[in-house]
């Protein structure tokens, strides 16, 4: 006997279909994501064009002059730019994920 013949279809699953809390809360990890990049762009320009830099530790803060301390100034503002690109990275990645599971 053809098992083609004698096999009933099973019913298959719905759709993926998200959620309404799992879209608002992307959609918040997104945009506080996008922000945190806005702020340290920001920030790292307002250090250019004013010639001085803070640093971001957790301890005491130290300000360094473009023209008294140009080694710091500018390993500081390369040490900060790498927040940003690392945030930029995250964002790619979630984003390609999300694209992914939700084809």
């Amino acid at each position: 006997m053809n098992q083609k013949r004698t096999r009933i279809p099973l019913p298959h699953p719905p759709p993926y279909r998200q959620s309404r809390a799992s879209f608002w809360l992307t959609l918040l990890v997104g945009l506080l994501i996008t922000f945190a990049i806005g702020a340290s762009i920001y920030m790292i320009i307002d250090s250019l064009i004013s010639g001085s830099i803070t640093t971001t530790n957790r301890g005491p803060r130290t300000t360094y002059l473009r023209d008294l301390q140009p080694r710091r100034y500018w390993f500081e503002v390369v040490w900060q730019s790498l927040v940003p690109l690392m945030l930029v990275s995250v964002a790619l990645f979630g984003l390609r994920i999300y694209l992914k599971v939700r084809k």
